[in-house]
């Protein structure tokens, strides 16, 4: 290493350059790491088969869609859900029966009569005393209470009873009081469900499971003991289920009738609210669904090599013509500010660069006075480069996302079929709800026969309370004036009520649908009515999945699983003819480039005909999980990220070295004309701050001469100082004094204290040129923050 070497290293020492994130190259660098980790995402992760096609053998065989056991799920909740409402529909029954009266006579036979009359879906009812064990009063079929024996009834009580062969039953056991105190009403029901008619093509079967994992019930396709598989399964689904959780299994696809199937089993606990004990029953759903064989395609594969090539030519071109030129000017910079004078500073072609090698140059032939090399014209800027790389990957991110980004999922004619199924057990689900609030009213009218309205406000009481189908209760006269309520606040305007007994839509505009119930009290002009809760209507219906909505006969929104404002007309016109075709009793399934679109009739005959409402569910076909789907979300991540990546990659480069190499660029251009008055500070410790550094040493010696090169100076002051020379003071001999008049004596005071004699400082010798250098230096440093 020659003595310029040594020079130039020494100098090279002690400007610091701080690591990441500093740097002009960290930027370039850490882009393109970016870019082929998208890259990587791109080709593994847009594919039809996903990632992990090769350890999923599955797969290669086909499986049932996403969508498919996603509806099974929703299925069996909802299941779940209709035999918990079925289990505890007597003792709503009961709540409200101790509201009437009806317990204050003192004949057991009489009050069971009364009650059966009320209740005629009630199989049999018994006055029973736990303590003999003794049946005191029966009517209709016998009460097995034998099954309540050795248990503590304190509360409102629900347990199920198998039997063979049939569905099972359910025992609802009320505690009496006053003079029956310590005795039971013991009421037995049937166990309904709304599974409907099951499928048996899918051979779909419906169970009913004790926690111990024995088959209360079972409805539909019967499952082979022989098949260990789908044993297997259903016994998993119990045990599961048992536990309190709710989830879908699926089997390996077997040959079956020239077809590929697997089991799928669903499962879910059937949780009861508001009564004592616990039914303990899970519902657990059988089916056995077609696969779906996938193609395996890779149509990531084109996308992640055309952005590789992209990020491999962005770092090149980046590199070359922004990161090398910048590191090139340091080195020769660093040449210039230690002395080595007699090399000429390589020009650049690129503009940014450009501005400073100029200026560098004729400061260095400034400093050995001889005349400077011959400019280099640039025909490149920096930030254009920058910009041609950002927009060429905004480019790539346009294009994936206008191609894989934008592509449509096709769908099979089993999710059509099941997405149709769920619709209709949807719509069932509602018209029983609707159909059992008006049996309530019914009920309550028969128990509330000859009294006063306000005799029946104990029932109403707890009919509004316990019956959260119902917003509000409440008795009316002939005219249809509010004589009693029970609830909120009633919404239906006064006026006279139509003749006998059903449901009605009250309104077909304003502000909240109005659909109510009425039933005329017997032996009075009075009629009872209850309002339903449209909010609590739209919550049935969300096992259909996707968006349903009820329309009436006008095609106007009555309720909806989403935000919707009331009464607002359908306007896709594929929704209008779906609803039409259900209208008029034709099958109502579709698929569209962007939905599937499914619709029911409430109901044929019964009193929720009379509303003339449809069901329809449009499932988004994007939300299914299907494997085209999962290639355009992951189109569509991919494109965002890489997108952030180019605009990162522009606003890196612009703030950390285009616009501070313009700064340097300029400061060194001024300095090169020979005004050397400001001072040049380094904003940043990189090679950009560096090559300020040396602009700074090179306006020193520009000012104070060569001695300057070699070594960074801390200047004094702040940055908007200017520099001034200062001429070197040198001591004169002092005159000599001239005689002073002799002052007059003063007469001695004894109280005046003696005058001080004033003292000069003593003169500071100068400094030496030395000692001037090293505390503009320290100066220098403490204000570069070094």
């Amino acid at each position: 290493m020659n003595q310029h070497e040594v020079r130039t290293a020494r100098l090279r020492a002690q400007i610091p350059e701080a690591g990441f994130p500093r740097g002009a190259g960290v930027a370039s660098a850490t882009t393109f790491v970016l870019l082929l980790l998208i890259a990587a995402f791109t080709a593994l992760y847009l594919s039809t088969a996903g990632p992990l096609s090769l350890i999923r053998a599955n797969d290669a065989a086909g499986r049932v869609p996403d969508e498919v056991t996603a509806g099974q799920q929703r299925g069996a909740a909802g299941l779940a859900q209709s035999v918990a409402t079925s289990a505890t529909a007597a003792a709503g029954d009961l709540r409200v029966a101790t509201g009437s009266g009806v317990f204050d006579t003192e004949d057991d036979a009489a009050l069971l009569t009364r009650l059966g009359e009320t209740y005629g879906y009630w199989r049999g009812a018994v006055i029973y005393d736990p303590a003999a064990q003794k049946i005191l009063a029966t009517r209709g079929e016998p009460v097995p209470v034998e099954t309540l024996r050795g248990i503590a009834v304190a509360n409102l009580t629900v347990r199920p009873v198998a039997r063979s062969g049939d569905t099972p039953l359910v025992l609802t056991a009320l505690p009496l009081t006053g003079a029956r105190g310590g005795k039971l009403l013991v009421v037995s029901t049937a166990l309904r469900t709304t599974a409907g008619d099951l499928d048996k093509d899918t051979q779909q079967q419906v169970r009913l499971v004790t926690p111990d994992g024995s088959v209360l019930y079972t409805h539909g396709s019967d499952v082979a003991a022989t098949d260990t598989p789908a044993q297997e399964l259903l016994t998993r689904a119990a045990t599961a289920a048992a536990a309190g959780q709710t989830g879908v299994l699926t089997g390996a696809a077997v040959a079956e009738k020239g077809t590929r199937r697997a089991a799928v089993v669903a499962y879910a606990p059937v949780s009861p609210a508001g009564i004592g004990g616990s039914l303990g029953l899970s519902v657990v759903a059988f089916s056995r669904f077609p696969v779906e064989t996938v193609p395996v395609r890779w149509p990531g594969l084109i996308p992640a090599a055309a952005l590789l090539a992209l990020a491999v030519a962005g770092f090149v071109l980046l590199r070359r013509t922004v990161v090398a030129p910048i590191r090139r000017a340091r080195t020769d910079a660093l040449a210039v500010a230690a002395g080595v004078l007699g090399k000429p500073v390589r020009q650049s072609r690129i503009r940014e660069v450009n501005r400073v090698t100029a200026a560098l140059e004729r400061s260095r032939s400034k400093l050995r006075r001889r005349k400077p090399a011959p400019d280099v014209r640039p025909f490149l800027s920096a930030q254009l480069v920058i910009a041609a790389v950002a927009v060429a990957l905004l480019g790539w991110s346009g294009a994936v996302a206008a191609t894989l980004g934008r592509q449509h999922a096709e769908v099979s004619p089993t999710m059509l079929s099941e997405h149709g199924v769920h619709v209709t057990r949807s719509a069932d689900t509602l018209r029983r709800s609707l159909a059992a609030g008006l049996s309530d009213l019914q009920s309550v009218a028969r128990l509330g026969k000859g009294k006063e309205p306000e005799q029946l406000r104990g029932m109403l009481d707890r009919l509004a309370g316990t019956e959260s189908r119902f917003r509000s209760v409440y008795v009316t006269d002939a005219e249809g004036a509010v004589r009693l309520l029970a609830g909120r606040e009633s919404l239906r305007e006064p006026g006279k009520l139509p003749d006998g007994e059903g449901l009605r839509q009250h309104n077909t505009s304003g502000r909240v649908p109005i659909v109510y119930a009425f039933t005329p009290l017997p032996g009075s002009k009075n009629v009872l009515v209850g309002e339903y809760d449209v909010p609590r209507m739209a919550e049935l219906l969300g096992s259909a999945g996707g968006r349903v909505r009820v329309v009436d006969e006008g095609k106007r929104t009555i309720a909806d699983t989403q935000g919707y404002l009331a009464f607002s007309p359908l306007s896709d016109a594929t929704l209008v003819k779906n609803v039409d075709a259900a209208q008029s009793g034709k099958d109502a399934r579709e698929t569209t480039p962007s939905a599937m679109v499914a619709a029911q009739r409430l109901a044929e005959k019964g009193s929720t005909a009379t509303l003339k409402w449809v069901v329809v569910a449009e499932q988004p076909i994007g939300s299914l999980g299907l494997a085209d789907n999962t290639v355009r979300s992951g189109a569509r991540v991919a494109a965002l990220l890489t997108a952030v990546v180019a605009l990162m990659l522009f606003a890196w480069h612009l703030l950390v070295v285009v616009r501070p190499l313009r700064r340097v660029g300029d400061e060194a251009r001024r300095i090169a004309r020979g005004d050397t008055g400001a001072v040049v500070y380094p904003q940043r410790q990189d090679e950009i701050g560096t090559i300020a550094s040396c602009v700074e040493i090179c306006r020193q010696a520009l000012t104070d001469g060569r001695d300057r090169l070699g070594e960074v100076r801390r200047p004094t002051g702040a940055a908007t100082d200017e520099t001034e020379l200062l001429q070197k003071i040198v001591d004169e001999p002092a005159p000599e004094p001239e005689p002073e008049p002799r002052p007059r004596p003063e007469p001695p005071r004894a109280d005046r204290p003696a005058r001080p004699r004033p003292q000069t400082p003593p003169r500071l010798p100068a400094r030496t040129p030395e000692e001037q250098a090293k505390s503009d230096y320290l100066s220098w440093l403490d204000g570069a923050g070094v």
